[in-house]
């Protein structure tokens, strides 16, 4: 069974290597659309926003509640991650890569507050039995970032 702690680890070196991928690109072209419709800044955006989601979900497990940010669910999530990008975008590479991190450090501090227990048990299910774990969530987002990482890589860097 995986651990809290390798849970939380997991997460920051996924957004370690993400970081240093981005800090490889010229600010200059942090507007240049790479991935789909994204441009770095979207892409930026977008995961300010599931660090947001990731910690709201996580509170919502830990009270007995199913993630609400399932009720957006579409294909691969692209209307929630539009939406997302709509809400934290910033013009100024700086200024979203200030965000980005601090959105970050905000969440794992979170993470480093809840119970080892709750992050690596934690468990809500909807009325039709379906089921969500904090352990998902938080790998699929190291694993999403992961990605990202690599299509900086080959789009940009």
């Amino acid at each position: 069974m995986i651990t809290a702690r390798q849970l939380i680890d997991e997460l920051a070196a996924a957004r370690r290597a993400l970081v240093e991928a981005i800090q490889a690109v010229p600010p200059e072209q942090a507007g240049e659309v790479f991935l789909g419709e994204w441009c770095l800044l979207d892409l930026m955006a977008h995961l300010q926003g599931w660090d947001a989601t990731n910690q709201a979900a996580i509170e919502e497990i830990l009270a007995g509640q199913y993630p609400s940010f399932f009720q957006y669910y579409d294909s691969n999530w692209r209307s929630y991650n539009q939406r997302l990008v709509a809400q934290y975008r910033q013009a100024d590479f700086g200024n979203q890569m200030a965000a980005l991190d601090a959105s970050h450090q905000q969440f794992l501090a979170f993470l480093e507050a809840v119970p080892a227990g709750g992050l690596a048990k934690g468990k809500a299910r909807r009325p039709n039995g379906r089921s969500v774990t904090i352990r998902n969530l938080l790998h699929a987002e190291a694993v999403d970032e992961e990605e990202h990482a690599s299509q900086i890589r080959k789009g940009l860097a």
